[in-house]
């Protein structure tokens, strides 16, 4: 078994191919690591929940919640009460655009580009005599709602809305309409309103993480795009050895030798698995050479992910390739299922505005769990390792089963 561990691996090293994919995905995975770039090019900066815009049509609206934009054109203490209360709502996406030097003709036109362009549900426009208005109970002389969406959840808006500044109108008479004290007392009733906890898909509480923390996460997602491709692959490479060996008798030989079918086959997992750890090991060399890189979780337990999930992704090649029995097929499997579980898995963009069946269907692919896994290490949140284990051990345990039958169907027809 050794022997044949040592030819495998000294056939892969031959490999061009397989040399090619041992050092550059690594490399583009730790490149990818490095950017300073800021992945929230659509949030300028957060107030509160309110997503303040700059002329962007795109938003950090995740869960599928309702878009509300706002034209801001009062930019008062109460319009930011109103707006950061509406905002706490589980529902809704408040993302607001300072309109306070433009006329109304201009915002008209704005409202009218964006109800073709955008991705709003409603158009909120508050004008500068908003606090008189909504203290004086006359909210249309305050607001105006735009409707750009069919969307009936844009009816729940209205309804809160509305409640929100009639809860306003009757604190602001107790205290003679000082916007200052009405805004005090409402603070003051909601302060003893217990905090509402939301959970996802997988049950677990959901987790904020700072801006700088959403781009240590999206960078990870980028990087395990990147490296699993090299993983799937490599299994492959090591897939076209038993499919070579096959097709020239070798297999046929080793069998009359005396090696039973499972040492062969643990020699080539053996194989597979030191592939997963030399790849790793590239990884862990060119992170040293990057003194600035912060990845939000420690480099060692960054390098156990990557190997872990390596592990997955080479098995389920190679079994996939040994299946097929043709280097094409198997190439062109590893490429589709890696695309797919991908986009599936949200590594290369957000899914968070996708259906929830989307959302459920990602839990099937590994990279969905590793990058569950990442952000509670990130958000220094417990669980974590459990994840991780679990999922490699669930992952492996089904590939490696449906591989066996597999196998044996492919024995018999053969």
């Amino acid at each position: 078994m050794i022997t044949l561990l040592k030819t495998t691996i000294k056939l892969l090293l031959r490999n061009k191919g397989f040399l090619f994919f041992l050092l550059v995905t690594p490399i583009v995975s730790s490149l990818i690591l490095n950017l300073k770039t800021d992945f929230s090019i659509y949030q300028e900066k957060t107030t509160g929940n309110i997503i303040e815009l700059k002329d962007k049509a795109i938003y950090d609206a995740n869960d599928n919640t309702f878009i509300i934009k706002v034209y801001d054109g009062a930019k008062t203490e109460l319009s930011e009460y109103v707006l950061g209360t509406l905002a706490q709502n589980g529902m809704f996406s408040v993302c607001r655009s300072d309109v306070t030097s433009e006329t109304y003709d201009e915002i008209l036109n704005k409202a009218k580009t964006d109800a073709f362009n955008d991705r709003a549900g409603v158009i909120l426009y508050i004008n500068n005599d908003f606090d008189s208005a909504v203290m004086n109970d006359s909210i249309s002389d305050g607001t105006e709602i735009f409707d750009v969406s069919d969307d009936q959840r844009k009816e729940l808006f209205k309804y809160e809305y509305e409640n929100i500044l009639s809860e306003v109108y009757r604190a602001g008479s107790v205290c003679n309409k000082d916007v200052s004290k009405t805004i005090e007392i409402l603070n003051d009733i909601s302060e003893n309103i217990p905090e509402k906890k939301v959970k996802d898909l997988a049950g677990k509480d959901e987790i904020e993480l700072t801006p700088k923390q959403t781009n240590s996460k999206v960078q990870i997602g980028y990087a395990f795009a990147i490296i699993t491709l090299g993983f799937m692959f490599s299994g492959v490479f090591a897939a076209h050895t038993v499919i070579t060996e096959d097709n020239n008798k070798v297999y046929t030989r080793i069998m009359m030798s005396g090696t039973s079918t499972i040492k062969y086959f643990i020699s080539k997992f053996s194989a597979v698995f030191l592939m997963c750890l030399l790849q790793t090991g590239v990884l862990a060399i060119c992170l040293c050479f990057m003194h600035s890189l912060e990845l939000g979780i420690s480099k060692p337990l960054f390098l156990l992910i990557i190997f872990l999930l390596g592990i997955i992704f080479s098995t389920f090649s190679m079994l996939t390739g040994i299946i097929f029995g043709d280097i094409m097929s198997s190439n062109y499997a590893a490429f589709t299922i890696w695309s797919i579980s991908d986009m599936l898995a949200g590594v290369l963009f957000p899914i968070g505005d996708s259906s929830s069946f989307l959302k459920t269907l990602s839990y099937l692919t590994p990279q969905r769990w590793f990058m569950d896994a990442s952000e509670r290490l990130i958000a220094g949140v417990s669980g974590a390792v459990p994840i991780l284990a679990a999922a490699t051990a669930s992952y492996l345990i089904l590939t490696i089963s449906i591989g066996s039958v597999g196998l044996m169907l492919k024995k018999q027809e053969n």
